[in-house]
């Protein structure tokens, strides 16, 4: 019963994790069908859009209908990676601006940042494809004539842009702010702006939005009339320019700078760079470049009282406008003509070409106005169907998030019925466990009791066969300082003889052959019996030690291994002198002598080793 408990753990683990699998299953399952479901209601939704800007750009209807098809099949394929994704919804938005679409345009933006919001996991990616829309989404409202729409969605990016670091989206935001401020001639607040993208671009090196900036301030600072500010910032915009890449950019800030001076009373100098510019363009074909270049031209020659010159000028710039289709620019062609024609008293000629001037204006002025009551109605139209759309969409979203939380419930109510079953079958498991475990408790007491006993009398017996040892080893260390001493007692003793010996006359021999007997004797009884019975006490407490001694160095002297066995009794050096009647000195040199037969270093401790064996 014991043994079988954690299988039952296990199982109740395996049927947990089976039900958070599948919990995490039907919640991907669920989301799946969220992307596929939100997928579809966007494409229908975009298709609506480009179809209503078929109905309004009928000359590229076919090629926007093939396009937009394109793109839904690309959506729909599986597996898509968001990268691909994300960069497709952005090209969508840049094809309806490009087209001049801008109502189209507005929506679909709307449209798609809700869709990237929603259905997109977090991501630099990501976050620059909805900054992106949001510009493309703010410049089709300016387009519009509205620019308070477009200033609130510039100011709501900036802060995500802020957030996500995005300091090259942030400088172009704070340019076209600046743009929209200066259209509505809030000078103070444009300057801010240009200078705070200037900042950030100055950062990062990027001369082709330096060159925007600068040009933005030039024109701003020319709208106030501050020519010379006007000209410092349209040089430093030039100044970021490539001279071979960039010469078409540079003949039109050319074209600026000489209408700076002709604004500053210096015709002359703006004649010479004029002249420049409209040679250049008039080599590249330059239709509508050349329009303006040849009217500013014609003020030059007027302010110069150049006034045949001037017409001749304005001539071209007609047959330029003419050739371009360009109404839209024959209105300030034809009120210069009226001006010069009256100042030469030709009024007849003046009236004709200001009577079709402004003809030309309200014209242009009506299609524009109708151009824009029905964008405005359209986009009302729009965001009315967009709104009844969104409030479909969240219904059906409440609907599956029922259904969802409701199969959600059932699998928790389940899973709490077999939990609540486990811990009930649990106790009852629990007290049998507890009742054997009991018993066995008291049998493992029983015998932990006996070997408890056992152990004390183990425990005597060791402490005696302790104490046994230890007084051997003390009869042994005494017989052997007694031992040593008698022996060097007896050699200094038959020494002392040998001295007297060689003292006495040679013609004395009974004296001399009485010594030599006690010599005789002496050394008789000097044998190694002492060294024998040494040995054999010392082997019954160091077991084989000069066995082992002598089978690992078998060069070691007698005297050595007598040394070796009093170092392993313990006897420090000075102890082992006093016994053996010798210096210290005597006994330190034998220490060494015996630490190079054993091959030992002098950070090796002799008496250590000693005791391996």
């Amino acid at each position: 019963m014991v043994m079988r408990e954690p299988c039952r753990n296990r199982l109740f683990l395996k049927i947990v994790l089976c039900g958070v699998l599948f919990i995490g299953l039907a919640s991907n399952y669920c989301l799946a069908r969220n992307y596929s479901s939100n997928l579809k209601q966007f494409l229908q939704e975009t298709q609506q859009i480009y179809t209503a800007g078929n109905l309004k750009d009928k000359s590229h209807a076919s090629q926007n209908q093939a396009y937009i098809d394109s793109t839904t099949h690309l959506l729909q394929t599986a597996s898509l990676p968001d990268s691909t994704a994300i960069a497709t919804l952005y090209d969508m938005a840049v094809k309806l601006s490009e087209s001049r679409l801008y109502n189209p345009t507005i929506e679909y933006t709307k449209l798609a940042r809700r869709f990237l919001q929603e259905n997109f996991s977090d991501g630099l990616d990501k976050e620059k494809a909805i900054v992106n829309l949001a510009l493309i989404q703010a410049s089709a409202y300016q387009s519009l004539g509205m620019s308070t729409p477009a200033i609130n969605i510039y100011f709501n990016t900036l802060e995500e842009t802020k957030k996500y670091r995005m300091d090259d989206m942030t400088a172009i935001i704070y340019n076209n702010l600046g743009s929209t401020f200066q259209h509505q001639k809030e000078y103070a607040q444009a300057d801010t702006f240009f200078n705070k993208a200037i900042q950030l671009n100055e950062a990062h090196k990027d001369k082709q939005k330096l060159f925007v900036n600068y040009n933005n301030l030039a024109i701003t600072y020319a709208k106030q009339q501050n020519h010379d500010k006007a000209l410092e910032y349209a040089f430093l915009a030039i100044h970021q320019l490539d001279a071979e890449k960039d010469k078409d950019m540079i003949m039109l800030m050319q074209q600026s700078i000489a209408s700076i001076y002709l604004n500053r009373n210096e015709p002359l100098l703006a004649l010479k760079i004029i002249q420049e510019v409209e040679k250049y363009q008039l080599q590249k074909g330059q239709s509508p470049f050349l329009i303006y270049t040849y009217r500013l031209l014609a003020q030059i020659y007027l302010q110069l009282n150049r006034t045949d010159a001037a017409l001749e000028a304005l001539q071209k710039a007609k047959q330029q406008a003419d050739l371009c289709h360009n109404d839209k620019e024959l209105v300030p062609l034809l009120n210069l003509f009226a001006k010069i024609y009256a100042e030469k008293n030709e009024y007849a000629n003046a009236y004709r070409n200001l009577a079709r001037a402004v003809s030309i204006k309200d014209s242009l002025s009506d299609i524009e106005n109708r151009h824009q009551v029905t964008d405005i109605e359209e986009m009302y139209l729009a965001g009315q169907e967009r709104n009844r759309q969104e409030a479909m969409a969240a219904e059906q979203a409440r609907e599956r998030n029922i259904i969802v939380y409701t199969l959600l419930g059932i699998i928790i109510a389940v899973m709490v019925v077999v939990l609540l079953r486990y811990r009930t079958n649990l106790a009852h498991k629990r007290a049998d466990k507890e009742a054997s475990i009991q018993k066995t408790h008291q049998q493992f007491k029983s015998e932990l009791q006996q070997k408890e006993g056992e152990k004390e009398q183990l425990e005597e017996q060791i402490a005696i066969q302790d104490e046994q040892l230890m007084q051997l080893k003390k009869e042994l260390t005494s017989l052997s300082i007694q031992s040593v001493q008698n022996e060097n007692y007896i050699e200094k003793l038959n020494e002392e003889m040998k001295r007297l010996l060689l003292e006495i006359n040679v013609k004395e021999t009974e004296k001399r052959k009485h010594i030599k007997e006690i010599i005789s004797k002496i050394n008789q009884y000097n044998t190694q019996s002492s060294w024998e019975e040494f040995r054999y006490r010392f082997e019954n407490v160091q077991d084989s030690f000069f066995q082992k001694l002598s089978a690992q160095y078998p060069d070691l002297t007698t005297n050595d291994q007598h040394l070796c066995a009093l170092l392993r009794l313990g006897l420090s050096t000075k102890e082992i002198a006093a016994i053996t009647f010798k210096e210290v000195r005597s006994i330190e040199s034998g220490r060494n002598r015996l630490r190079k037969k054993l091959g030992l270093s002098e950070k090796e401790d002799l008496v250590k080793f000693l005791t391996r064996f």
